[in-house]
């Protein structure tokens, strides 16, 4: 075999071995808490304050990005590690409304008689969060760009941090911070979920509460909220009711005194074959720069019936079939 001959045959060989291993780097086989995660073409994911929703067999992630005039993005992935980027939802050109404007915390949920994804985020106007507005959009398909429909403050209150929730009978639920943060308010949700029906309740008035997640476990509601200090991460705390209305429970630390650095943003319920596990998905911001953040996907454990514990893990992997969660500590 002459030296022209084997050096083709080093160059093929080399060649061909060039996407496999690239596409090797964009498969992900464990959640690493507090680095950037990246999606499967290799490029930082911008999704924070996000929320979740399952559709089939996909989970998706909505979330603020921030960039390039984008407000909101789509991502959605089977085993909740690799995730894939779908487009972005809403931006400055969606309405003219939006375009000095800033939104935060989208949370999408399906409402199953109009056929609508509806969008709710907290929307601000100009830089010292004074506006403290709720937002609404809608859309036929998560995938798609959303239609943007108004902004407007709940029953003249202000409405800042927030969340949705649907509950098993189909009624839908907005929370969010209000009176400069010291009230967290609990609103019922129009049948088309695009507007508020009745306000419900004022948990822990004077509180100072933000960040609101929200899930249900068993006879259960469990609602996940930080104190308000900035971009500074601080001790979360939960309550527990049996009622979405109320009574509520005092407020009970969770995680360590900076929620091992990370702020709620929601929980997701990992439903399996074997299991129910529970996900904590938060953000840990940095403050001198938005797009260094990262965010931390954690187990939440139920020791009791109202005992909710959260731990620190380094990797996570989550079994989404069997619903559930493994942990490595290195």
């Amino acid at each position: 075999m002459n030296k022209s001959t084997i050096l083709l045959i080093c160059f093929l060989v080399f060649y061909i071995s060039l996407p496999v291993k690239a596409e090797e780097k964009k498969i992900q086989k464990r959640i690493v808490n507090g680095k950037i995660i990246t999606d499967t073409k290799g490029n930082a994911i911008n999704a924070h304050g996000g929320g979740f929703l399952k559709i089939g067999d996909y989970y998706y992630w909505i979330g603020e990005n921030r960039k390039n005039g984008i407000f909101v993005s789509c991502y959605r992935s089977k085993d909740l590690i690799n995730w894939e980027f779908r487009g972005d939802l809403l931006t400055r050109q969606s309405h003219q409304e939006l375009d000095r404007a800033n939104i935060e915390r989208p949370k999408i949920i399906y409402n199953e008689k109009t056929k609508k994804f509806v969008m709710w985020m907290h929307y601000e106007y100009g830089r010292d969060y004074s506006y403290a507005r709720a937002a609404v959009a809608i859309s036929d398909n998560i995938e798609k760009p959303f239609t943007y429909l108004k902004s407007f403050r709940p029953f003249g209150n202000m409405s800042r941090d927030c969340t949705l929730y649907k509950d098993n009978d189909g009624t839908a639920y907005f929370f969010s911070s209000a009176r400069e943060n010291y009230d967290m308010m609990l609103y019922r949700l129009t049948d088309d979920y695009q507007d508020t029906k009745e306000q419900l309740a004022t948990l822990w008035p004077g509180g100072h509460r933000e960040a609101p997640a929200l899930v249900k476990r068993g006879d259960y509601y469990f609602l996940i909220t930080s104190g308000c200090t900035g971009w500074a991460p601080n001790q979360a705390k939960y309550a527990y009711s049996k009622s979405i209305t109320g009574p509520w429970s005092d407020l009970i630390n969770l995680g360590d005194e900076t929620t091992y650095n990370s702020q709620s943003t929601y929980i997701i319920p990992l439903e399996g074959k074997k299991s129910t596990s529970y996900l904590y998905v938060g953000d840990r911001w940095d403050g001198n720069q938005y797009f260094n953040s990262t965010y931390v996907f954690l187990p939440l454990l139920f020791k009791s019936e109202t005992g909710l514990y959260l731990n620190w893990t380094p990797e996570l992997l989550p079994l989404v079939l069997d619903g559930e969660l493994f942990t490595f500590n290195q």
